[in-house]
C-alpha cells in the first residue's frame, strides 16, 4: 500500500499548488527587500528581517503536498537572487540563502510534531493550546540557533568580520519574526477559511472584535497612539516596560486572534520609530544593539500576549464545552425521569447502603398505594411471602442483589392497607456496578392477574391429569409433575385395558397457557380412540387428527406409549421422538428404550411402528420428559443417574420421587419436571 507522503511525491502538482508557490514567493522576495533596506554598515546583515515569518508560513501551506522539495528550492533560490541583487556577494548570497532554507525547514519541523492540527490545517488553524505557543516559540529559537553558523559565513564570506553581534542579531530578529508573523499567518488564514460561513462584512469583522467595543478600541488604537507619543517623548530605555501592561490587560481581556492584531500593532510602531533613531532604545550604543533590544521587547509582548490570551481562549471553551455537557446532561436527566416516570413497571433504586435514591410512581402506587416517588425506606413494610409470612431482611429482593445476587421474578406479596385483597407483585432485582457507585435497580411488575389467571389454568390442567393410580393386579403405577410455571405443556396419563394397562407420556413444544392447551387437546384425542391395545396406531390416528392444529400452531408433541400386559410383564410401545424411557433392574442396571419415529406434527404421514420388551419382576418401567434431563445435566450420558437413584427403591412412589430428588432445587427447572414410573411386582 502506497503511504501518504510517497503518495505525495507520486501525484503532480495543480494549478493551485503552483499559485501558492508563486504567491509565497512574490512575498519572500517583498519580505526580503524590505529587510535588505534595513542593512547593518559594513556587516551585510539586516536589523529586521520579515522573510523569516514568511519562509515558515510558506512551508506551513504547503504541508503534505505534491513535490515537497519544490518549495525550499524556490525559497533558496528567491531569497539567495534578492540578496544578491541588493549588493552582496554570489557566495554570501548563496550562504544566505542556505542559512534561511534551513531555519524555516527546521522551525516546520518542529511545528509539524508539536501542534500537528496547525500544520494538518496548512496555516488555516490558530494556536489552540498555551503548551504549542511555546513549542513554537522553541522551534522559532531552534531553527534560528541552527541557521546562525551559517550567516557567520556568509559575512565572513562576504569580508566582513565574525563577530558574536551578528549571531545574537540573527538569533534575535528572526525568532521574533517567525513568532510575531507567523502567528499573524496563523490567525488571518483562519479568517479565510472562516469567511465561506461569515458571509457578511459586519460578520466577518466579528469575528476579530467579538467583546466590548471599548477594549478594540484600546487595544488597537490607543494602545499603539501611544506608544507613539511614549517613544517619541521618551529617551530612557528602563521607562518602555511599563508599556507591557497594555499588553497584560490586552491578553487577559481579548481573544487570541484580536491580540495578535494589538502586538503586531504596537511591535511595528516600536521598530519603526527605533529604526528611525526615536525612542528609548536610540540612547544604547549602536544601531544592531537598538534594533536587536527592540526587537526582543516586540517579542517579548508578543509572547506574554499571546499566551495571556490562549489561555483565556482555552478557559472559555472548557467553561463552553462543561455548559454544553452540563445542559445535555440535564436534558438526559430530565429524558431518563420522564421515562422512568411513565414507566408501567415499578422501579426502585437504592445506593450500596440500602438507602432509596430513585421511585417512581408505580413503584409507589404498588407498595404503598400512593404515586409517592419520595426517598422514604418505609415502602417495604406491607411484603409478604406467598403463604403469608414475614420476609426477613436477607431475603429482600434489594438485598439479594446488594450482595451480588440476580433476582428474576421473585412474586411477593404486597398487602396494601386500605385494599381488601394483596396484590401479587413480582421483583427483579439487578447490583449496579461499584465503578458507578454500587446500589441496586429493582423492577416491580403487578401480575396479580396474570398469576390468578395461571393459577386457573393450572387447576383445570390438574383436573386433566389422572388423580389416582389404577389398580392392576401385579403393576404399581406413580407419577410426578412439577410445571415450569404455572401451567406447563407436559402431560401423562393411563388407562386399564383387559390384562393390563396403557401408559402415556407426551410433551408439547414450548410451555405456558399455549402449550396447556395443545397438551389437553392430545389427550382428548388419545381418549377419543377405540383400540387402546394398538399403541402405534393410537398415535397414528391422533397424528391425523392433530396435524391441522400442530401446523397452525408451529408446535409438534413428543410422546411415549406403552401397553404393558399385567400377567407376563410384555411392554409393546410405541416412542415419538421422545427417547426417554428406561427399564431399570433391582440392582440399578438401566436399559433406554429408543425412539421409534419421529414426534407428532414433524412429518405426518408415514405409519407408526411399535416395539417390544419386557418387565420381568422387580423392574421399573420410568420415563420422564425432556425438563428432567436438562436438569440432569443435558446428555444422554446422565440417565446413568436415573438407574443409580433407582436402586433399592421398593414402590414407584419411591422410584418417581428418586428421579426428582436428583433435581437441584436451588436452580428452577426452565421446563416442566413430569416423571411417570411404573413397577412390577416381584
Amino acid at each position: 500500500m502506497t503511504t501518504e507522503p510517497q503518495a505525495a511525491r507520486a501525484r503532480r502538482p495543480g494549478a493551485r499548488d503552483v499559485r501558492v508557490v508563486l504567491v509565497f514567493a512574490a512575498l519572500n522576495v517583498a519580505a526580503s527587500l524590505l529587510g535588505r533596506s534595513t542593512l547593518v554598515a559594513g556587516a551585510d546583515v539586516s536589523l529586521v528581517w520579515p522573510a523569516a515569518g514568511v519562509s515558515v508560513l510558506w512551508l506551513v501551506a504547503r504541508a503534505r503536498r505534491p513535490w515537497p522539495w519544490l518549495d525550499p528550492l524556490v525559497l533558496a533560490l528567491s531569497t539567495g537572487a534578492v540578496v544578491a541583487a541588493t549588493g552582496a556577494s554570489v557566495w554570501t548570497a548563496v550562504i544566505g540563502a542556505g542559512a534561511a532554507t534551513v531555519q524555516a525547514v527546521v522551525c516546520t519541523w518542529v511545528l509539524a510534531r508539536r501542534a500537528p492540527y496547525v500544520w494538518a490545517a496548512r496555516g488555516r488553524q490558530q494556536l489552540r493550546r498555551v503548551a504549542d505557543l511555546w513549542w513554537f516559540v522553541l522551534g522559532a529559537a531552534l531553527s534560528s540557533v541552527a541557521s546562525a553558523p551559517l550567516v557567520e559565513l556568509a559575512v565572513v564570506v562576504g569580508g566582513g568580520p565574525w563577530t558574536w553581534e551578528t549571531a545574537l542579531l540573527w538569533c534575535a530578529r528572526n525568532t521574533v519574526s517567525i513568532v510575531g508573523i507567523g502567528t499573524l499567518g496563523f490567525t488571518i488564514g483562519a479568517w479565510l477559511h472562516q469567511r465561506a460561513s461569515r458571509r457578511t462584512a459586519p460578520e466577518r469583522l466579528a469575528w476579530w472584535t467579538d467583546g466590548k467595543p471599548a477594549d478594540y478600541l484600546a487595544a488597537l488604537l490607543l494602545a499603539p497612539a501611544l506608544y507613539v507619543v511614549w517613544f517619541v517623548e521618551i529617551d530612557w530605555v528602563a521607562v518602555v516596560f511599563p508599556l507591557i501592561g497594555l499588553t497584560v490587560w490586552a491578553g487577559s481581556r481579548l481573544p487570541s486572534r484580536s491580540v495578535v492584531l494589538h502586538t503586531t500593532l504596537c511591535g511595528y510602531v516600536a521598530i519603526q520609530l527605533t529604526l528611525g533613531g526615536t525612542g528609548p532604545f536610540s540612547d544604547l550604543p549602536d544601531a544592531t544593539a537598538q534594533v536587536g533590544v527592540a526587537q526582543l521587547y516586540v517579542g517579548l509582548i508578543t509572547v506574554i500576549g499571546l499566551a495571556l490570551a490562549i489561555a483565556r481562549d482555552e478557559r472559555l471553551r472548557l467553561v463552553a464545552d462543561l455548559q454544553a455537557a452540563r445542559d445535555r446532561a440535564q436534558a438526559q436527566a430530565t429524558l431518563l425521569t420522564t421515562v422512568v416516570d411513565t414507566m408501567s413497571e415499578g422501579v426502585r433504586v437504592v445506593d450500596g447502603a440500602g438507602r432509596v435514591v430513585v421511585r417512581n410512581p408505580t413503584a409507589g402506587l404498588l407498595l404503598t398505594g400512593r404515586p409517592d416517588t419520595g426517598p422514604g425506606d418505609e415502602d417495604l413494610a406491607h411484603l409478604a411471602r406467598m403463604d403469608g409470612t414475614a420476609v426477613p431482611e436477607a431475603e429482600l429482593p434489594f438485598r439479594r442483589a446488594l450482595a451480588g445476587e440476580q433476582v428474576r421474578d421473585a412474586d411477593l406479596l404486597v398487602r396494601v392497607p386500605g385494599a381488601t385483597e394483596p396484590r401479587i407483585v413480582t421483583f427483579s432485582a439487578t447490583p449496579l456496578p461499584s465503578a458507578s457507585g454500587g446500589g441496586a435497580v429493582t423492577v416491580l411488575r403487578d401480575v396479580t392477574a396474570e398469576r390468578t389467571e395461571l393459577r386457573r389454568a393450572a387447576q383445570v390442567q390438574a383436573s386433566l391429569l389422572p388423580s389416582l393410580a389404577l389398580d392392576v393386579p401385579g403393576l404399581d403405577l406413580a407419577a410426578r409433575f412439577v410445571p415450569a410455571g404455572s401451567v406447563g405443556g407436559d402431560f401423562y396419563d393411563w388407562q386399564a385395558v383387559a390384562d393390563g394397562l396403557v401408559l402415556t407420556l407426551a410433551d408439547v413444544m414450548g410451555k405456558g397457557p399455549a402449550a396447556a392447551i395443545l397438551a389437553a387437546t392430545t389427550r382428548s384425542v388419545l381418549h377419543a380412540q377405540p383400540a387402546l391395545h394398538d399403541v402405534a396406531g393410537t398415535l397414528a390416528a391422533t397424528e391425523r387428527a392433530m396435524t391441522a392444529d400442530l401446523a397452525n400452531a408451529g408446535a409438534f408433541v413428543t410422546m411415549f406409549r406403552a401397553y404393558v400386559d399385567a400377567a407376563d410383564g410384555t411392554v409393546s410401545y410405541t416412542d415419538a421422538g421422545h427417547g426417554l424411557s428406561l427399564i431399570v433392574g433391582a440392582d440399578g442396571a438401566a436399559r433406554r428404550l429408543s425412539a421409534t419415529g419421529l414426534p407428532l406434527g414433524i412429518a405426518p404421514g408415514p405409519a407408526r411402528v411399535s416395539a417390544r420388551t419386557r418387565l420381568d419382576p422387580g423392574d421399573v418401567l420410568v420415563t420422564f420428559s425432556d425438563g428432567v434431563l436438562d436438569a440432569l445435566g443435558g446428555s444422554l450420558g446422565d440417565l446413568d443417574q436415573v438407574g443409580r437413584a433407582l436402586r433399592g427403591t421398593d414402590t414407584a412412589e419411591e422410584a418417581a420421587e428418586a428421579v426428582l430428588q436428583l433435581v437441584d432445587p436451588r436452580h428452577p427447572a426452565d421446563d416442566d419436571l413430569t416423571v411417570v414410573a411404573l413397577r412390577r411386582a416381584a
